[in-house]
C-alpha cells in the first residue's frame, strides 16, 4: 500500500487503524468532517483532509493519488431513515471517487447486523440471507453493502466487505456505554445473558481490514470478522464490573418481559412538569447549581425575606419540609416510588437476550486472508481495562 485514504477516521474504528497504519509506515489521507473530532488523529503524522461523504466533490479531491480505500464512515448523530439514507448515499458517493481516481483497493467495513439483531442458523456463515427487520441501523448496512458489491459487479470496482461482530476496546461506545451503565447501578443481565456475544477486539479488526487490502484472493469477497472464540454476554459485561471493583458483582438480573412492562409503566406515569419541578428542587445538587446563577440567587434571598416578613417560623418550616423533605425520586404520579428503569432500550434488551445465538465463522478469513486474531478476549479486556481507568470512566 502506498497511501491509504479512510472514511470515518475520527470514529473509533477509523481512528485506531489510523495509528496502526502510521505505525507500519503506510501514508495516510484521513477524511475529517468535524475538526473538533480530530484531536486523536492530530497526534498521528497523517494528512486530514476536510469533507465529507454526502459530498462527493471533496471525496474526490481528498482521494486523489491514494491506492487504497478504508470505508469505516457512520453517521451516530442522526437516526431514523436518515441514518439509513446517509450510509447509503454515503457509500455510493464513496465508490463513485473511488471508481473516478483509479482507486486500486476499497475495503467496505459492513457489519454482522446484516442479518438483524435475532441471526437465524444460516447466518454463521458468508452465504447467510439478509435479514431486513425494520431496525434502520440493520437495514441501512444491508443497503450499504448491496451498493458497494454492486459497484464491483458494474464496475469491476475492486471491492472487499468485511463484517465486524461486536468490537470493543479502548475509546470504543460499547465499554463506554457498559461501563457508566454499571457505575450507576442501570445495567441488568437479561435473561441472565447467556446468548453468545461474538466480541472482537479492534486490533483484531484492522489487522483483518490491512490484510483484506493487499490480497487479491479478497476482491469482490465478503469475510466474517470476530474474535477466534465467542464468549457470553455474561462474561463480557462481568468483565467491565470488574474493572470498577467486584463489588458491583454479581449484575443484577431481568426477564426480558420485565423489562418491557417497566418501560411500559414508565410509558404510563411520565412526571408532570410539577413533579418534575419539585424533583429538580429536592435534588441538593440541582439547588446548589441554580444558586450559583446570580440572577436565581437574588430571586431566592428575595423571596426568603418576604416569608420571613409574612409567615410565621412554624409555617415557613412546614413549606420547607413539604418542598424539599422528599428525595428527588421519591414522586411519581401515582405517588409510589417508582422503579429503577434500566439503561436498556427495548432494542438492547432483545440483543443481550437473543443476539448471537449463532456463533459467526470466521473459517473463509483465515483461509483467505490468512487472518489470525493476536488478542484473545482476556487480552483485549487487559488493554481496555487500562483505557477505562485511564479515561476515569
Amino acid at each position: 500500500m502506498n497511501k491509504v485514504f479512510i472514511t470515518g477516521a475520527t470514529g473509533f474504528i477509523g481512528s485506531r487503524l489510523a495509528e496502526m497504519a502510521c505505525e507500519r509506515e503506510i501514508p495516510v489521507v484521513a477524511l475529517v468532517r468535524t475538526w473538533s473530532h480530530a484531536a486523536r488523529l492530530s497526534r498521528l503524522p497523517a494528512s486530514m483532509a476536510h469533507g465529507d461523504v454526502l459530498n462527493p466533490d471533496s471525496l474526490r479531491t481528498a482521494m486523489q493519488g491514494c491506492d487504497v480505500v478504508f470505508h469505516c464512515a457512520v453517521d451516530n448523530t442522526v437516526g431514523g431513515p436518515l441514518h439509513r439514507r446517509v450510509s447509503v448515499e454515503g457509500t455510493a458517493n464513496v465508490m463513485q471517487a473511488a471508481l473516478e481516481t483509479g482507486v486500486k483497493r476499497v475495503v467496505h467495513l459492513s457489519s454482522s447486523a446484516v442479518f438483524g439483531y435475532r441471526p437465524e442458523p444460516d447466518a454463521a456463515t458468508e452465504a447467510g440471507a439478509y435479514r431486513y427487520s425494520g431496525d434502520d441501523y440493520c437495514d441501512g448496512k444491508i443497503d450499504a453493502e448491496k451498493t458497494a458489491l454492486r459497484y464491483y459487479r458494474e464496475h469491476a470496482l475492486p471491492v472487499t466487505v468485511l463484517r465486524p461482530t461486536i468490537v470493543y476496546g479502548p475509546f470504543s461506545f460499547w465499554d463506554e456505554d457498559a461501563v457508566v451503565a454499571i457505575r450507576q447501578g442501570r445495567m441488568v443481565l437479561v435473561d441472565g445473558a447467556k446468548g453468545i456475544c461474538n466480541s472482537l477486539y479492534v486490533d483484531n479488526l484492522v489487522e483483518a481490514m490491512l490484510l483484506a487490502a493487499e490480497h487479491t484472493e479478497a476482491v469482490g469477497e465478503v469475510f466474517h470478522i470476530s474474535d477466534a472464540h465467542p464468549i457470553t454476554w455474561k462474561d463480557f459485561l462481568e468483565a467491565h464490573a470488574r474493572v470498577l471493583g467486584d463489588y458491583y458483582l454479581p449484575l443484577p438480573e431481568m426477564t426480558a418481559q420485565e423489562i418491557a412492562a417497566i418501560w411500559v409503566q414508565q410509558i404510563k406515569r411520565s412526571p408532570s412538569s410539577l413533579e418534575q419541578t419539585l424533583r429538580l428542587i429536592r435534588d441538593p445538587r440541582a439547588r446548589q447549581a441554580l444558586r450559583s446563577i446570580p440572577m436565581v440567587a437574588r430571586s431566592l434571598n428575595a423571596g426568603k425575606a418576604v416569608a420571613r416578613a409574612l409567615l410565621p417560623k412554624p409555617m415557613r418550616r412546614r413549606m420547607k419540609q413539604k418542598l424539599l423533605g422528599g428525595t428527588a425520586n421519591a414522586l411519581s404520579a401515582n405517588g409510589a416510588q417508582p422503579a429503577s428503569i434500566p439503561v436498556l432500550s427495548q432494542t438492547q434488551a432483545n440483543m443481550f437476550a437473543t443476539f448471537d445465538k449463532v456463533a459467526f465463522s470466521i473459517e473463509k478469513a483465515r483461509r483467505v486472508l490468512g487472518y489470525a486474531p493476536k488478542f484473545d478476549f482476556a487480552a483485549g479486556m487487559e488493554c481496555t481495562a487500562t483505557w477505562i481507568k485511564w479515561a476515569r470512566l
